[in-house]
């Protein structure tokens, strides 16, 4: 079992969320608890999460798991990591052996080094999802309704908002979205996709419409499809690039497009790393060209 790209839970419910998290990795059916393949990384006598911790915990990383079929590192909150510790867990990070996942949370992503941010697939928890949950069925959401609308909390803490003050029909519309999109050439779903920014279903449709085929278009056509995403600036780039990410996780998978699982999970974390050149202030458009040709890579 590969573990992918570490996960950073960011917002008020991250905690809750990092724990659920870590325990679904380990297969326990209940809260998380001890466990021979998991490690916990907190705060110490001192208030903060020491370099001589993540040393420890690295070396009882060296070892294959003994029950599960990964290895679990949780480390939290995560700025309470020393700079000295984040810095020793950077290499560990991004090259990991498959068998170890770490999941991390913290409240605030700004007083997290970048370094450990771009290493690190992002998930916004604006509170426990059972709240949101809660809000959703006090407001006539059915339960498949509220599976679906929970997942667009991971890219935008504010999503639910509308959903919570207007009773909607979230998966009608993303029938109709699916109707509407398909078939459209790739410029006119990035168009679509720019000028969805208010609606979170019809812009992950869009996205994922463009993405499914990512592959098998021509260069020319990526090179085009840049520019274009590049010009509407920063923040829709960064959200593009969210979706895409998300699009590895939850749909693409080994065999996807004839990528190996070693391929996808490189990828995964190729995509997690450009988001944070984007933060870095990186020339779009170039930016975005290797981000596209990335996925006629499949060594």
């Amino acid at each position: 079992m590969a573990a992918g790209t570490p996960i950073l839970f960011l917002g008020s419910g991250a905690e809750t969320a990092a724990r659920a998290e870590a325990a679904r990795l380990l297969s326990m059916e209940e809260e998380l608890r001890e466990h021979p393949d998991l490690k916990l990384l907190g705060p110490g006598g001192g208030g903060s999460i020491s370099i001589e911790a993540v040393r420890e915990a690295l070396a009882w990383a060296r070892y294959a798991p003994l029950r599960a079929g990964v290895k679990v590192i949780l480390i939290g909150p995560a700025e309470h990591l020393t700079h000295e510790a984040a810095n020793a867990l950077l290499k560990s990070l991004e090259e990991s052996p498959p068998y170890l996942a770490y999941v991390l949370h913290a409240t605030s992503q700004e007083r997290l080094l970048p370094t450990i941010r771009s290493r690190c697939r992002m998930i916004w928890v604006q509170h426990d999802p059972a709240y949101w949950a809660g809000k959703l069925v006090a407001a006539g959401y059915g339960e498949e309704e509220c599976r679906y609308l929970l997942e667009l909390l991971e890219l935008d803490p504010y999503a639910l908002d509308t959903f919570v003050d207007e009773r909607r029909f979230p998966l009608r519309e993303l029938e109709e979205a699916e109707a509407e999109l398909s078939g459209l050439p790739t410029e006119e779903l990035l168009e679509r996709f720019i000028a969805y920014a208010g609606d979170p279903i019809r812009r992950r449709v869009a996205s994922r419409i463009f993405l499914r085929k990512l592959p098998e278009r021509p260069v020319a056509e990526l090179v085009e499809a840049a520019e274009r995403l590049a010009r509407a600036g920063r923040d829709t780039c960064l959200r593009f690039l969210a979706e895409y990410l998300h699009f590895l996780y939850s749909e693409a998978h080994d065999g996807w497009r004839g990528f190996p699982e070693n391929a996808l999970r490189d990828l995964q974390r190729k995509v997690s790393l450009a988001k944070a050149e984007v933060q870095a202030n990186a020339n779009l458009r170039l930016l975005l060209e290797v981000v596209f040709l990335w996925s006629k890579w499949k060594s």
